[in-house]
């Protein structure tokens, strides 16, 4: 009777052949899975920094001058976005930024001061942050960054949201942006849960090419046996 067992070239043919597909298929999974969960985050940090923007008033804001940091005013507006941010422990910093004409970008109350005076930035401190499209963006509507980024204060990952001069009805102008900020670390915590799939391709990969070599070599076997 003539043996159907393939030779050893071809079982290596076979486990390649194995690993390449669990391979593929495993880098779609986690693919997809990884830019899902990257969207559900970002949109809930948008959302948040939105419902977060219309709590402040414009007005609260107008006439912060550099020096200010003390005074009644801000320390009204840093308190309120200090009570919203204490509801998400996740964000670590919420603060408000100001679009200047020559699309310079610079602070004007982080909710960090004055508990954390080396851990905030004072008002008229250009941002650093690589972010500046998406802030610009925020004039408009709701933004997060792309990708975490780090500036002297930290590693973090962001959502704007505008305040407008009218947060009653469309007729206002956007005066201020509001930020909120979530740890890198965090955020990559988060967006890692697709790190199973991976784990699941690994264990299929090893499990498959295994068997395929064990049941290869041992029909091998049987047929040194036979002949």
């Amino acid at each position: 009777m003539t043996s159907h067992c393939s030779p050893s070239s071809k079982l290596w043919i076979s486990a390649l052949l194995v690993i390449i597909i669990i391979s593929i298929l495993t880098a779609f999974a986690y693919t997809n899975s990884d830019n899902a969960i990257k969207s559900a985050a970002k949109m809930g940090m948008k959302t948040t920094a939105g419902v977060m923007a219309t709590q402040i008033n414009a007005s609260e804001l107008v006439g912060l001058e550099p020096g200010d940091e003390l005074s009644a005013e801000y320390l009204a507006v840093a308190h309120k976005l200090r009570s919203m941010r204490s509801m998400n422990d996740y964000i670590l910093n919420a603060y408000i930024l100001k679009v200047n004409p020559d699309n310079t970008i610079t602070f004007l109350v982080d909710d960090l001061y004055p508990a954390d005076p080396q851990g905030s930035a004072k008002i008229g401190e250009v941002s650093t942050a690589p972010d500046s499209l998406e802030i610009l963006g925020a004039l408009s509507g709701p933004t997060a960054s792309k990708e975490p980024y780090t500036t002297k204060y930290g590693s973090f990952i962001s959502a704007y949201a505008p305040i407008d001069t009218s947060a009653s009805d469309s007729g206002g102008n956007t005066y201020a942006v509001l930020a909120i900020d979530i740890t890198a670390q965090d955020y990559m915590d988060y967006t890692s849960q697709g790190g199973l799939i991976i784990l699941t391709g690994i264990i299929s990969m090893i499990l498959a090419v295994g068997a395929i070599l064990y049941f290869g070599t041992k029909c091998g076997r049987d047929n040194d046996k036979k002949g």
